[in-house]
């Protein structure tokens, strides 16, 4: 009896930053976090009865090096579909190529808001960009929520760096304060790669601030805490996601201790779910700490909701799976970050809603839960609607 030929594998892309900036954090998360699912996924026979296969890429944090990667994925890898990216600049030029390919692409790191926005209709019929990060649209809500409703402080120094992520922050931060009928008391910027942030202290303290708000990557992030620290500046420090990774907490030392971060998914969470993955990551990739458990955690999910696509699509195509992703018929899908009802729709292509985002706190080299109660929370109340 002739032996039948093995169905061909379903290839999804895993694109991050592996190498060069950013790579110790985001990019090894990204991909760690994709070895578990796929992992997982192969235990209990694929997708359709075939194989998955990662196509793993290095975009290096270069624009041009994700674009190309992008191209190559579309011309000659002939993926079906594409997770990751961690950087806003990165994503955004490599994005429009698969959205013009019509490949179905979930952003699991990225959170510049511009992104998804700049696919939607009417600017096109439909869009194949989709996201299971927090959108920088709705961090700044949260990490207000915690100075100003729950703190009662108004006076905010707003600090930036100058990559088109903290620039893209940095008017989200702008946008919400105005919302509220406040402005900064300042804000300043810096460049990638300074590492003495005293003279945009020292204007925030001649301004009034009585605390900072950040929107930067980790490394330069950690260089205000350690410049407040020298300058005896004890303010209360709050920032976006890239505060909880391991390279700020390492940077920064002591100097951290006590900085928020808004994030979707902390490491030490005591529900099943995400003991589970932690525990999983760390095996598989054979480390003791997720260097960034957010976007592990998000990557995780983004290839979890493709599989869920494809086989209610029933179909590798690129167009029945964004279909599916818009419309998936499950009442409720466990993931690591959330349980979704309905993560996307025709008109949302973002998964996360403002109520699966808490705030973190650095305590002695680990991100926990600033608040006592959103740990109590679990996946029961934090649930995409």
């Amino acid at each position: 009896m002739p032996v039948l030929a093995e169905e061909p594998p379903v290839r999804i892309a895993v694109i991050g930053p592996t190498t060069g900036k950013s790579s110790e954090d985001m990019g090894e998360s990204i991909r760690g976090g994709a070895r578990v699912f796929l992992s997982d996924i192969n235990q209990f026979g694929g997708v359709l009865g075939r194989r998955v296969e990662l196509v793993e890429r290095d975009d290096e944090a270069k624009p041009e090096v994700g674009a190309r990667i992008a191209r190559e994925l579309v011309d000659k890898e002939k993926v079906v579909a594409v997770v990751g990216f961690g950087n806003t600049g990165v994503a955004l030029p490599a994005a429009k190529i698969f959205q013009e390919a019509r490949i179905p692409l979930i952003i699991s790191g990225a959170t510049g808001a511009v992104i998804n926005k700049q696919f939607m209709p009417p600017a096109y019929p439909v869009s194949y960009v989709f996201r299971t990060s927090a959108s920088d649209a709705l961090q700044p809500i949260v990490i207000l929520n915690d100075l100003i409703d729950r703190r009662k402080i108004t006076k905010i120094a707003l600090l930036h760096d100058e990559t088109p992520y903290g620039q893209s922050g940095k008017q989200s931060v702008l946008d919400e304060l105005a919302r509220r009928h406040l402005a900064p008391v300042t804000v300043a910027s810096f460049k990638v790669g300074e590492q003495d942030m005293s003279s945009q202290l020292a204007q925030a303290r001649e301004a009034g601030a009585q605390a900072v708000v950040l929107y930067c990557l980790a490394t330069e992030g950690a260089m205000v805490a350690k410049s407040a620290a020298r300058m005896k500046l004890k303010l209360p420090i709050v920032g976006p996601w890239t505060l909880s990774q391991k390279s700020f907490i390492d940077l920064s030392a002591d100097s951290g201790e006590g900085v928020r971060t808004a994030v979707t998914y902390i490491e030490n969470d005591v529900s099943t779910v995400s003991n589970q993955f932690t525990l999983a990551y760390k095996k598989t990739n054979k480390v003791s700490l997720i260097p960034s458990a957010v976007a592990a955690a998000q990557t995780y999910d983004a290839l979890r909701l493709i599989i869920l696509a494809i086989y209610q699509a029933r179909s590798t195509d690129g167009d029945k799976i964004r279909a599916a992703l818009e419309d998936l018929h499950q009442t409720t899908m466990s993931t690591v970050v959330s349980r979704y009802q309905r993560p996307f729709s025709p008109t949302d292509h973002e998964a996360v809603s403002l109520n699966m985002i808490v705030m973190g706190e650095i305590h002695k080299g680990q991100v926990a839960y600033a608040y006592p109660e959103d740990a109590s929370s679990g996946l029961i109340t934090r649930v995409k609607k």
